[in-house]
């Protein structure tokens, strides 16, 4: 069985080696590796043609810059393998990832195999990353997860009420049926910043009867300052508005179309509740991570962006289904709902030097 692993490309000259030659040094060699130049201006696009006539594994594709969502959807139409494996240009994976997960394949048969990862943190600190598949967050042990139609259902629900856990939350370190994204035309939305790969994996997830996971680390996820720059970015409004419509509508979708076991359906309320906490949850860590970057110069901006946001009619109407848990803030929705922007941005600021410390430049100062 061929697997076509698919890698979008921008900017990436730094880490792109790195990651292409751990696809190139796999155990499993039935692979082909695309790799879509999404329009790089630095030496990306010559490293990858230099691998591009190495091996004939190998096909490069170079398009104008549409983010990465387009650079998949791009990649899935060359792709002529069995299933799909999506790979970010900064990270790799495991010698054995790929045979890891055909062998898992192989024997239970799934719709998709996931992987779990490992986060390779600045410091060059190995970190493993938790799994829970149950409402009372405790962390999964074992090696081997079947989920069966209704347990995939009932795992949405869970991450819709614990919205960090991870399994849903990417499209790497598994396989996907090239078979189920082509035959239902199952596409990354080209126009979502922040929601895309939580959208893609609902879509996906609607054609799956069951799916597997491999407790064990397949991914490499490597933590470096373009990431951080880039997740603690100004919060844009318009795009997180935009985006947490589109998750809306899918998730309710979703939810709609499956049911929990023995043939129960969700109320409307029910959805609405869910989707509701868990696009709350999501505003908050964007605010913290915003207001992190507060300062006198840029206080008037951050204060028009976030006046737009709590007065989305998508933000008032989920914050009445937000319901903190443990370890979750109580104040920031009251904040929101009587609209005290100031006392917001002030107090996102202090939970953002708790959870991140405080931004190099201030600590220079």
């Amino acid at each position: 069985m061929l697997v076509s692993i698919i890698v979008p490309v921008y900017n990436a000259e730094k880490f792109l080696n790195r990651s292409i030659n751990s696809v190139l040094n796999q155990s499993y060699k039935k692979l082909e590796l695309i790799l879509v130049n999404d329009g790089s201006t630095d030496n990306s696009e010559k490293i990858c043609n230099i691998y591009g006539v190495t091996d004939k594994r190998i096909k490069v594709i170079s398009k104008k810059n549409g983010g990465p969502a387009a650079a998949r959807n791009t990649g899935v139409s060359y792709a002529t393998g069995d299933f799909i494996f999506f790979l970010d240009a900064d990270d790799f994976i495991e010698e054995n990832a790929i045979e890891r997960l055909i062998t898992i394949y192989n024997q239970y048969q799934p719709d998709m195999v996931m992987g779990n990862f490992n986060k390779l943190e600045k410091n060059n600190e190995i970190i493993k990353q938790n799994v829970s598949f149950h409402p009372d967050n405790e962390i999964f042990q074992e090696h081997i997860k079947e989920l069966s139609k209704t347990d995939i259902v009932n795992y949405v629900r869970h991450f819709l009420k614990h919205p960090s856990n991870h399994l849903i939350s990417y499209c790497w370190a598994r396989l996907y049926k090239s078979s189920i994204i082509k035959e239902n035309s199952i596409v990354a939305n080209k126009d979502m910043r922040l929601f895309e790969d939580f959208v893609f994996n609902l879509d996906y997830l609607k054609y799956t009867s069951k799916i597997v996971f491999l407790n064990e680390s397949i991914y490499i996820y490597v933590m470096h300052s373009s990431h951080i720059s880039a997740s603690m970015a100004i919060v844009n409004s318009d795009s997180l508005i935009h985006d947490m419509g589109i998750f809306r509508i899918k998730a309710s979708e979703f939810l709609q179309k499956k049911n929990t076991g023995k043939g129960k359906k969700l109320s409307k309320t029910d959805i609405k509740q869910e989707v509701g906490h868990t696009l709350i949850h999501y505003v908050i860590i964007f605010l913290i991570r915003s207001c992190r970057l507060l300062n006198k110069n840029n206080r008037n901006i951050i204060y028009r962006e976030i006046e737009k946001l709590i007065n989305a009619d998508i933000l008032k109407d989920s914050l009445q289904y937000y319901s903190p848990s443990k370890g979750n803030s109580k104040i920031l929705p009251l904040l929101m709902k009587h609209k005290l922007i100031d006392l917001l941005m002030d107090y996102c600021q202090y939970r953002a030097y708790k959870r991140y410390g405080k931004p190099e430049e201030d600590i220079k100062k």
